[in-house]
């Protein structure tokens, strides 16, 4: 009876309160919104030595070029990122304070790579005061898998990783079976302004190809108990897991909704797979903000 009366007072009561607050009762709280991932794949304005495909050194320092950063920059802006991450080791970190704090100040000569004129310019107009590094030395063993290969009539497949097509039968018939992939430096070497380049180096169509060329090309070099290739992509993931850490080390988790790593583009496809099952962080596709009016 005690029991009976109880529960005629509580519905009584929402009775009341109203349809409302019924609804109120009824309805589970949100999900709390996930932090926001940019990953800006970029091409190294200085080149790079240690990559397999060095790519070609451009003034960043002419005028047209700096109009064209500050155009890319305020595209990137809309991110509104509470954080700004770039390549740089994490054992830099202390030489990254520094010489941002110079460059807001401008006391800073001008660089011309991608971490000086992208990320401290985006980090900048967004009125950060840090920008924080990312990156993590794994080393890849390259030379191992072009010797296993030399010795075992394996050159071709890295050929055709580095060309528009495939330079060996499987992979011919890899191709005959997928459609013919985008060429990867193609779509990374110039031609149009930063911005379109950037937006063509941050499509889908352009990470797949990437991808590709660990998955269906350097994962076949090798045979038997020899997995020189696929050890390749081993550390490379490896290298990208690392870089995932070091987000999650230095993010706010309570206040941060979104945050913009500045990155070589040959890691925005690790980086999204690793990103994909996470119930922290949700990858934000950067192209619409790009190519928005």
């Amino acid at each position: 009876m005690i029991a009976f009366r109880s529960a005629a007072r509580l519905l009584l009561s929402l009775a009341l309160l109203g349809p409302a607050a019924v609804a109120s009762a009824q309805t589970k709280p949100a999900a709390p919104a996930k932090i926001k991932v940019y990953l800006v794949g970029t091409f190294h304005f200085d080149s790079s030595p240690t990559d397999v495909n060095h790519g070609v050194p451009i003034d960043m320092s002419t005028p047209e070029k700096q109009r064209e950063l500050d155009e890319l920059v305020g595209k990137l802006q809309k991110t509104q990122a509470d954080k700004v991450f770039v390549e740089v080791r994490m054992d830099q970190q202390n030489a990254i304070d520094s010489t941002y704090t110079l460059y807001r100040k401008n006391q800073l000569k001008p660089r011309n790579g991608e971490v000086f004129q992208l990320g401290y310019r985006l980090a900048d107009k967004l009125n950060r005061p840090r920008v924080y590094c990312a990156d993590s030395f794994v080393n890849m063993d390259f030379e191992a898998a072009q010797a296993y290969a030399k010795l075992h009539g394996q050159e071709p497949i890295i050929a055709g990783a580095m060309a528009a097509e495939p330079k060996d039968s499987i992979g011919r018939l890899i191709a005959a079976r997928t459609g013919s992939r985008p060429n990867v430096n193609a779509l990374l070497g110039p031609g149009g302004t930063l911005l379109q380049r950037f937006i063509r180096m941050n499509t889908e169509a352009t990470e797949r190809a990437q991808m590709d060329t660990y998955l269906l090309d350097l994962a076949r070099i090798g045979g038997g108990d020899n997995y020189s290739g696929a050890d390749m992509g081993g550390d490379f993931f490896k290298r990208n897991v690392r870089i995932y850490t070091n987000l999650l080390r230095q993010v706010d988790v309570q206040h941060d909704r979104a945050i913009v790593l500045v990155i070589g583009q040959g890691h925005v496809a690790f980086l999204k797979a690793i990103l994909k099952y996470n119930s922290l962080f949700e990858v934000a596709d950067v192209v619409p903000l790009l190519t928005a009016k």
